[in-house]
């Protein structure tokens, strides 16, 4: 048994406390990530596996973002900031999170989840995609050319 404790500020305010729950360790997870950091170039394109176990086999499957809570689910495939969002479910304990079209702002902490399980992973996001408001201007092609923003 334990029990765990959040310190708030203040000596007048309580704390809040969680007593006497169970911990169980266990061989397999029922919930896990290949990889809880991946990277991918602005423009391009990253993929999360999510592994789960026969428990979770026919619970829901969701990729969330934590700073605005919104989830995607595997039904459904979704755009966000122009960045494509698909998940598939092999049904057999893994489902794949694809996001394509990364932008800078699509970079941060994420979440894999099955039924009530959730398991954290950080996207980031490198490098300039070519901008569609990028133009050049060539004085002469054979000289240079002056590139515009």
């Amino acid at each position: 048994m334990y029990w765990c404790a959040v310190e708030i500020d203040g000596i007048f305010d309580p704390d809040v406390t969680e007593e006497a729950f169970n911990i169980t360790v266990k061989s397999d997870p029922d919930l896990s990530v290949m990889e809880s950091r991946v990277s991918g170039e602005e423009g391009g394109n990253v993929t999360v596996q999510c592994n789960y176990s026969t428990e979770h086999q026919n619970t829901q499957k969701q990729w969330c973002r934590f700073k605005d809570k919104r989830c995607n689910n595997v039904e459904r495939t979704a755009t966000s900031q122009k960045s494509t969002v698909h998940l598939n479910d092999d049904g057999r304990g893994s489902f794949s999170v694809q996001m394509s079209g990364l932008k800078k702002s699509d970079a941060g902490w994420y979440w894999c989840g099955a039924g009530d399980l959730q398991v954290p992973v950080y996207i980031s996001v490198y490098g300039d995609a070519p901008d569609s408001s990028d133009s050049k201007e060539c004085i002469k092609p054979e000289m240079f050319c002056i590139a515009h923003r």
